[in-house]
């Protein structure tokens, strides 16, 4: 494996985890900074020798030899192009700001390598056309890393919902949210992130509503929900060591409806994507027959359900095997993707679901600049199309510059 972007996600949560993933050979690190790849090679070299000593300690010969060998020879590239050309790499982890997603995942598969990359899957739907039809041209694998599902809360959730614990899904309150990125500008600047807290935290909780839901129901209808819609709340930021106004949205708060093109049924999810903290209902999966929700009771994570009787379940998510931490996610999510690529199967997660969590963003932008109105998935796609038909190249600019002129300020 290869990785491109060294900074922040690649850092704080992908590297920690190779260690443990046997299936996975890390054996080139990229990135245009040459003082950011120093600094991934520093960190490279602490993770892997913290792990080498705990392995010594519990006398694991195997994984002992296993991490001095990874760490021998790893190549640094400023250009992806030349990493490419001189390391035979699998796979590719992309990491970089969104703005290079969709290039970086093109070239990649066009070179024959399969590729993951970090959500979101590009600054704009018609980004992600682009990738898609790289992906079937190469016939390579493509992976729309969105950690949430790995997540032990969302995953034994799903495990219940197949079981018909709680019926029929109908109703969903989901949200990520944080009070800020201020500490990388490039989140605030929507030439290179493509949008706000929307786009940044909104679709772990939209992919993560429609997994839920199950894949098999597809995303109709959007709407920016009232009363708050997506609007900049707190719009003074200190970015780059100096206060500045905001220019995208930090506070999103949309409804998405998925329905089953054979049976009819239908789910909606309320999603709330927030730099400025949350403010929406606590986390809920309502059903015909019984409700689901993840609690914290003395320091323990448990899903509670409970049944039309008022009947309750505490299943408990902390389990030796099974850790519930946000940082356990991210060796299942890449581990997820390694045994894809042996076995030549698509992810559960790939390029369409990507495109389609993508495109749900915009309509919910297109939702707010039309007066907060419902738009159906439809209706956006063929808006941008229209804008590709008559910009050729500028497309994307100008589409992500139209969608962002409702945000509310």
């Amino acid at each position: 494996m290869g990785a491109v972007g060294t900074g922040g996600i690649f850092q704080n949560a992908h590297l920690p985890a190779y260690p443990d993933i046997w299936e996975a050979q890390l054996v080139a690190l990229c990135d245009v900074s040459e003082e950011a790849l120093r600094r991934a090679g520093r960190e490279m070299g602490a993770v892997y020798n913290e792990r080498i000593r705990r392995a010594e300690e519990e006398g694991d010969v195997e994984s002992t030899e296993r991490l001095r060998d990874d760490l021998k020879g790893v190549g640094t590239y400023t250009g992806v192009t030349e990493m490419l050309s001189k390391e035979e790499i699998d796979l590719l982890d992309i990491c970089t700001p969104t703005k290079f997603h969709d290039a970086v995942a093109i070239g990649a598969l066009n070179a024959g390598v399969h590729v993951m990359v970090e959500k979101p899957m590009a600054r704009t739907y018609l980004e992600c056309l682009d990738v898609v039809e790289a992906v079937e041209d190469s016939g390579k694998l493509y992976q729309h890393n969105e950690n949430y599902l790995y997540l032990s809360t969302w995953y034994n959730a799903r495990k219940f919902i197949e079981s018909g614990v709680i019926g029929e899904v109908q109703f969903m309150f989901l949200a990520a949210a944080h009070g800020g990125m201020e500490s990388a500008a490039w989140f605030w600047d929507p030439a290179i992130s493509g949008g706000g807290s929307l786009l940044d935290m909104g679709v772990h909780p939209i992919t993560t509503s429609w997994f839920l839901s199950g894949f098999e129901r597809r995303p109709t209808l959007v709407k920016a929900a009232e009363p708050h819609g997506i609007c900049t709340r707190m719009r003074t930021r200190i970015l780059k060591g100096r206060f500045q106004g905001v220019v995208v949205e930090d506070d999103a708060h949309i409804l998405v409806r998925y329905e089953d093109a054979e049976t009819g049924a239908w789910s909606t999810a309320h999603i709330e994507g927030s730099w400025s903290h949350r403010d929406s209902p606590a986390t809920v999966i309502i059903g015909t027959d019984g409700r689901m929700e993840p609690v914290v009771e003395e320091g323990r994570d448990f899903l509670k359900i409970t049944g039309p009787d008022g009947g309750t379940r505490r299943i408990p998510l902390d389990t030796a095997h099974f850790a519930s931490s946000f940082k356990a996610s991210f060796p299942r999510e890449i581990r997820n993707m390694c045994n894809c690529v042996v076995e030549k199967v698509k992810p559960i997660s790939n390029e369409k679901i990507g495109a389609e969590t993508t495109a749900i963003v915009g309509a919910a932008y297109l939702s707010q600049k039309m007066g907060k109105k419902a738009v159906s998935l439809d209706e956006f796609k063929e808006y941008a199309l229209k804008i590709r038909e008559r910009e050729g190249k500028r497309a994307p600019d100008i589409l992500l510059k139209e969608l962002l002129k409702g945000i509310q300020r």
